[in-house]
Order: C-alpha cells, then sequence, then structure tokens
C-alpha cells in the first residue's frame, strides 16, 4: 500500500518557509561578514535540510535547487573563496523560487517558473560556484539570469519566521476566547442576579434563612466563576501573544532588494524584536510598516551622493522598533534621511483644495503633518514602483484605526523622520465607558476618552456651521450621537444640560453629547458579521451582561466625519459639476439598529437623505411632520407594526401616493399578501436582502 503523504503537505510547507526565512537572514549577515565560515556552515545545514524533506515528499524541483546551493555553500567552505555580490543575488533568487514552488503549479507556472527557467538556474548556480568562472564570465552569468527573470516578477512575500510554541490554530484560539467571553457574559449575569436578589430580601423584617443561604451558595459560585474566568483570559491571551519578530523578520529582505533597486546603500537596525503583541494585530500590521518601510526607502534616504554632500554617512540607516509603554506597545519606523518639507506640504495641501490658505496658516507643524494621512496626497512628483501606487499613509492610518491604535509623526529638515504607531496589547478586551443615546447603549474605548463634561445649551455654539463647544479654552466640534446613527433624542430641549464625552484620536479632539453615561465596563470585542463590517463609526459590537447587543464606536472615524467640512479630498471643483436634482428622502421605520444602520449606509451612499424611526408609531408621527419620497419598513416592530403602519398611511389622502417597502424576516406567503394587500409596492425579505436589488427597487419607484 502506498504511503500518503498528502497529510503531511501543509506541515512540510511550513517547515519549508521557516528554513527559507533562516536563509534569508543568514545571507543577509554573510553580506555584511562575507568571510564567516559559522555563517556558511549554518546556510548549508538549512540548504541540506530542504532537500531532505523536498526529496521526502517529492518535490524534486526544490530538491533540485536545494542541491545546488547546498554543493556551493560546501565548495565555498571547502576551497574558502568569497561569495560575491553576484553569488548573493543567485541565491537570493534561488529561495525566490522555492518560495513561488510551494505554491500550486498553475500560481509558479504564471510566476514563469517553467522547466527551462529551473534548468537555466541550476546551471548557473552550478557554474558560478565552481570555482572557474572568471569575474567577468560571473557577470554574464548574471546578465543571462537577469534575461531568464521576467521583468514585472514582483518578489514573493518572505514568510515570517517559527515561532516555538506548540502550533494552536487560530480558529480555536478564538474560540476559546469566545467561550471565555460567554463565562464572563455569565459572570456579569449572575452578579447582577446576587445584587438584585439581596436588594430584595433586604427589605423584609424576616429574611427566610433559606433564601439568605441561597445568596451566599451564589455568591460563592460568582466567585469561583470570577477566579475560572480571569484564568481563562490570561491563558487565552498568553496564547495570543508572540513576538514582533514574527513581523519584522519578513523585512531585513525586502529592505535589501529595495535599498539595491532605488541605488541607495541601507542598513535597517531591528530593535525590540523580543516585545509581545496580539497575534491578530501583529497580522494586520505587515502591509502598514511594510508601506512606511518603503517610504522610508523612496521618500526618506537620500542618494549616497547627496548624503556625503551632507556630511552624512554614505550608507543610510532606517531604525524599525518596538517597545511597551503602559498598555500600549509602540511601533517606531525611523530613518536619517532628508526629513519632511512642511513648506512643500503647505503648497501641495492648499493646491489640492485639501485646507485654506487661513487655516493652513495657523496650523502648527505637528497638525499639518497629518494631512500626509488624507487621501490622495503626496508630495512626489512622480510615482516609482517602491511608493506612490495609490495605497498611501491614508491606508496605513485607516489599518491602524481598525485596530483601535493611532500613527504620529515627527520629523526635522536634515535629519529624519519618525512615525509612531501606538497600539494596543490585544483585541481581545477593552475597557470601555457605556453611553446611552436614545433607547441605544453604545460603547466608547477608554483609551480614546480625555475626559467627561457637562454642557448646558446655551454653552453649545455655531462654528462654520458646525455645533462646537469650548473645553479649557479650546474650540472642539461637538456630535451629537443620536444624529449619526438616526435615532430620536429623548426630551433634549427640556433638558438643563448634557453629559458630553470628549474623545481624541491623534491631534483632534471632539465631543460626544449623549443622554446618560452608564459606566466603565471591560467588554469582549466581536467582530461584526460582512455585511456590518464596513459600516460607518463602527468599530465592532459585545454583548453586554443583561444579553443585549450593543456597539462599540469607531472613534477616529467619528472625529473625521466631524471635521468634514473643514478639510476635504482633493478632486475637481464644484462649480464644474452641472446642478444636482433634488436629494430624495427615505423614511426607514426598524427597530433593530445594526440593520436600521446598514440600510442606512445603504441608502445614504447611494445619494439618498435618510430619516430613522424605531417603530411604526414614531415613522407615523415623523411622515406628519416632514415630506418624505418613500418608507421602508420591517413588520415586527413595538407599538405599531409595518402592517398597520403600511394600513394607516395608504388609508390616507395626505399620504397615500408615497411608495412603501417592507424589509422583513416574514417569509410566509399570508404575510406577504397581507404585506402587499395593505398597500406596499415592494416586499423584500431580509435573507434575499441585497443592496443592488433595494436600489433597483428604488430606481424603479421613485427614479
Amino acid at each position: 500500500m502506498p504511503f500518503d503523504k498528502s497529510k503531511f503537505i501543509g506541515q512540510f510547507k511550513s517547515e519549508t518557509r521557516e528554513h527559507i526565512q533562516k536563509l534569508n537572514q543568514g545571507l543577509l549577515k554573510l553580506e555584511r561578514a562575507p568571510a564567516s565560515k559559522e555563517l556558511l556552515e549554518v546556510l548549508m545545514r538549512e540548504a541540506h535540510t530542504i532537500k531532505g524533506s523536498a526529496t521526502m515528499m517529492g518535490y524534486e524541483r526544490i530538491t533540485d535547487i536545494a542541491h545546488r546551493m547546498e554543493d556551493g555553500f560546501e565548495k565555498a567552505l571547502k576551497q574558502g573563496f568569497m561569495i560575491e555580490k553576484a553569488h548573493f543575488d543567485l541565491l537570493f533568487e534561488c529561495l525566490d523560487t522555492i518560495e513561488g514552488l510551494l505554491e500550486d503549479k498553475v500560481t509558479w507556472e504564471a510566476k514563469g517558473i517553467n522547466r527551462p527557467y529551473l534548468e537555466g538556474l541550476c546551471g548557473s548556480v552550478e557554474r558560478i560556484f565552481s570555482g572557474e568562472v572568471p569575474g567577468k564570465q560571473k557577470k554574464e552569468v548574471m546578465k543571462e539570469r537577469g534575461k531568464a527573470k521576467k521583468e514585472d516578477t514582483i518578489p514573493p512575500v518572505i514568510s515570517s519566521a517559527a515561532v516555538e510554541t506548540i502550533r494552536v490554530g487560530t480558529d480555536r484560539l478564538n474560540k476559546l476566547m469566545n467561550l471565555s467571553g460567554e463565562l464572563v457574559i455569565s459572570k456579569i449575569r449572575l452578579n447582577e442576579l446576587v445584587r438584585s436578589l439581596a436588594e430584595s430580601t433586604g427589605y423584609r423584617e424576616d429574611i427566610d434563612k433559606n433564601t439568605t443561604a441561597l445568596i451566599r451558595e451564589l455568591q460563592k459560585a460568582d466567585e469561583n466563576i470570577d477566579f475560572s474566568t480571569s484564568n481563562i483570559q490570561d491563558e487565552v491571551m498568553n496564547l495570543r501573544m508572540i513576538s514582533v519578530s514574527y513581523l519584522f523578520n519578513t523585512f531585513p529582505r525586502a529592505m535589501r532588494d529595495l535599498a539595491r533597486e532605488k541605488g541607495k546603500d541601507i542598513e535597517l537596525e531591528i530593535r525590540g524584536e523580543d516585545t509581545r503583541l496580539d497575534k491578530t494585530i501583529i497580522d494586520e500590521m505587515k502591509d502598514p510598516v511594510m508601506h512606511l518601510l518603503r517610504n522610508a526607502v523612496d521618500h526618506g534616504i537620500e542618494e549616497p551622493g547627496v548624503r556625503e554632500g551632507r556630511n552624512k554617512p554614505a550608507s543610510g540607516k532606517i531604525i524599525l522598533h518596538a517597545y511597551q509603554k503602559g498598555s500600549q506597545i509602540i511601533i517606531e519606523v525611523s530613518d536619517d534621511g532628508a526629513g519632511i518639507d512642511v513648506n512643500k506640504i503647505r503648497e501641495q495641501a492648499v493646491n489640492k483644495g485639501i485646507i485654506s490658505g487661513e487655516r493652513i496658516a495657523e496650523m502648527a507643524d505637528e497638525q499639518i503633518f497629518q494631512l500626509l494621512f488624507t487621501p490622495g496626497f503626496s508630495t512626489k512628483e512622480h510615482v516609482t514602483d517602491v511608493s506612490g501606487r495609490g495605497v498611501g499613509l491614508d491606508v496605513v492610518r485607516e489599518r491602524i484605526a481598525k485596530l483601535k491604535g493611532m500613527i504620529e509623526v515627527e520629523s526635522k529638515p536634515g535629519a529624519g523622520t519618525r512615525f509612531i504607531m501606538k497600539l494596543p496589547l490585544t483585541l481581545a478586551i477593552t475597557e470601555s465607558l457605556l453611553v446611552v443615546s436614545g433607547r441605544e447603549t453604545f460603547a466608547v474605548p477608554i483609551d480614546a476618552i480625555v475626559e467627561t463634561i457637562r454642557v448646558t445649551p446655551k454653552e453649545i455654539k455655531t462654528v462654520e456651521t458646525k455645533e462646537a463647544i469650548t473645553v479649557r479654552g479650546h474650540i472642539i466640534p461637538l456630535i451629537r450621537l443620536n444624529e449619526i446613527f438616526g435615532i430620536s433624542p429623548r426630551g433634549i430641549s427640556e433638558k438643563k444640560f448634557f453629559p458630553v464625552v470628549v474623545v481624541q484620536y491623534v491631534e483632534k479632539r471632539a465631543g460626544l453629547l449623549v443622554d446618560r453615561l452608564l459606566g466603565r465596563q471591560e467588554i469582549i470585542g466581536k467582530s461584526l458579521g460582512k455585511p456590518l463590517k464596513k459600516l460607518k463609526n463602527i468599530a465592532g459590537g459585545t454583548i453586554l451582561g443583561d444579553g443585549s447587543i450593543i456597539f462599540i464606536l469607531n472613534i477616529p472615524s467619528i472625529i473625521e466625519s466631524a471635521e468634514g467640512a473643514v478639510v476635504k479630498k482633493p478632486g475637481p471643483e464644484p462649480a464644474r459639476h452641472p446642478a444636482k436634482k433634488k436629494q430624495k428622502t427615505i423614511l426607514l421605520a426598524e427597530d433593530v439598529l445594526s440593520t436600521a444602520m446598514l440600510e442606512k449606509n445603504i441608502l445614504e451612499s447611494a445619494g439618498f437623505s435618510v430619516v430613522v424611526a424605531r417603530d411604526g408609531d414614531e415613522a407615523l408621527k415623523r411622515v406628519s411632520q416632514e415630506k418624505f419620497d418613500l418608507i421602508i419598513t420591517d413588520i415586527l416592530m413595538p407599538k405599531m407594526d409595518g402592517f398597520e403602519l403600511t394600513e394607516r398611511l395608504k388609508k390616507d389622502k395626505l399620504y397615500k401616493d408615497i411608495p412603501v417597502i417592507i424589509v422583513t424576516t416574514r417569509e410566509g406567503d399570508a404575510d406577504k399578501r397581507r404585506g402587499l394587500k395593505a398597500g406596499a409596492e415592494a416586499y423584500i425579505l431580509k435573507r434575499e436582502f441585497t443592496s443592488e436589488g433595494l436600489l433597483d427597487i428604488l430606481e424603479r419607484l421613485i427614479g
């Protein structure tokens, strides 16, 4: 019976990528110390290991390449010749090819890794390490290799080094974390039950002994759950935390290739690689850090001749540094290059219509640096392959903001630039302030809160058509949380003062006006499903002790929204556009906030103005106060359901011509007939709901 190797393929690929990473790191060290026999021995062993495992698994092409590499290292050791630039270029090409061969056949053939290419590669390695090829011929060999490589080949992303632990699937970690989250919720519920029971019995003169004993048992169980929960959370967190070397070790090889491509001599220094961070964050940080490193090579470090003219070493230096500061992990990317030209940023920002000349004149350098994160902004005149391909610093900031972090910039002309990324240790557990707006509860991450204050109606001013308040001598925008989410306010006009949560992202602050502050609480953050992931101003969700689901606010997004009238995206002048058609207004009656937010987001993206009502009764009142072009309603809602709302609208002469669309989970034919009989123009099932389908119906009903 033949041996089934298929179950070991995943393990083989994972281990081979680890050996490739070690070979990449070893070659980079050998390039700096080419006379090191110890390094040559390590490299030879790594190549031998790849050759052996590839042979066992039947990967003949990988075996051939690794065999030639091993022979080359052995000849260099025995004959004592120095490995030169041509050798290194060829060896790195071998590693890239092995990396490509670990993919499926279609992928590596698409990259140009075919039989003639592989035969040419192996032949080149054999010839260049033979010791018989003169220097001029070595150049000819590498010239041939250059022709063989596809011009548009992109160097593969180098896999990260192995973490020295037992491998545990991320899905299992997530499941364990979810279970611990459920335990936390159960603990909170039990705690509330104990408190409620104690309060209810406390008013009686004669407390039943059995009830008292039950309370004590519940309190003891509550303590046990608390202890178990804490232990589980600690263990899960330790499992999720890995060294940032897992991330950092992927960059030296890429930096070497980029520096060569730009004709620059650059040293990448890595510090704090033992710093530990949540693996979820590390996985998400690869692209942002890589982009900043590319920017440092392309925009920051000068060419050798320019550096020497400025009395700098010809070799530039980029430092990648990670360290912990309190409950945050700081990752810094710094260079000793030319620094950022603040005047150039001012000029470009004004020319592109991002900000007015008057406003930018009042800004400090730190604030001006933040304009670098505006979509489409660049001070570079020409796009290069290294940076500037449409994935700008705005994407870097957006990715970091999603991780509940922030990014700052420091720069001095002629001395270099430092990007400072501040990230939470973990995304799993977040301490938040719970706030109430209307009938909804939200979580505001504590890390984003500066302070909480109370303001009176007289303290709310209008600045540049937007509401603002003065806090400690500074004017900041005021954001009414109910307006962001289309929630009906709770008697705001009758209040003498309002609670305001002052929040901050980088240098920007804003005040969130809410109805009530509930207090601080640790919450288990949960990812939103695909339909809700792109919701503006929402970072995630969580389940409270009473079983209710609430949203976690995305503070960076909310602050950016508040400043939308001041900082504009670059684009053509509005005057050049023809006059727009009058915006149509839709009333959305939906009691589930997540569904209301999803539908509101779709409609607003399509250019409609949307007003949200939380039930049929509120919707009917809104219709009597405002003019609507169309109404979308759910069926199951408190006070008045969608059927009754539709019937009452269609019986009223004033509103009977307003089209009504029912969006519901009620799938029965009887429900559909009842909805259409009530007068609805369309009946959409939520499980079949799509943005395209909804917009098609809107186009048909109101153009």
